[in-house]
């Protein structure tokens, strides 16, 4: 499905230039919803890509697996990303994956699902160290 190459090619390298792909790849209605934020409509997705990638050094997407039962897809993902306020500017992973709907050939939904810990809240000084002992303690 060529909405689907679409997707994993715009998501491979993610940056400020990729936002001319935005209207290609999702509708004009799309429901974008993450851990974090929900966004209804391409104007508001676009705002938010604009604002999550002037905060980031690099953003890209290994996209491991396609589920594609059309028009339901599910892609697993691995983000790697360098924001110079998190972890010392060094590069972050986090494992996720992406419910999608496909309508009339572009992303009219997608939801995100990923570890909000531990691509933010783990790399922040002081609060990250109170996780990780959190994290140790439920492991015991």
């Amino acid at each position: 499905m060529e909405a689907i190459a679409h997707f994993v090619n715009f998501y491979k390298k993610l940056d400020t230039q990729s936002l001319a792909e935005l209207s290609n790849l999702y509708s004009e209605d799309i429901k974008f919803i993450d851990p974090v934020t929900r966004h209804n409509g391409l104007a508001a997705v676009h705002r938010y890509f604009e604002q999550l990638l002037e905060n980031v050094d690099e953003c890209r997407f290994e996209i491991s697996q396609v589920n594609d039962n059309n028009p339901n897809v599910v892609v697993n993902w691995v983000m790697h990303f360098c924001h110079p306020k998190l972890k010392g500017g060094k590069e972050i992973s986090v494992e996720g994956i992406s419910q999608l709907i496909i309508k009339d050939g572009k992303v009219s939904y997608q939801r995100d699902y990923y570890d909000v810990g531990s691509m933010l809240y783990e790399h922040i000084p002081l609060l990250g160290s109170v996780i990780q002992f959190f994290k140790k303690r439920l492991a015991s």
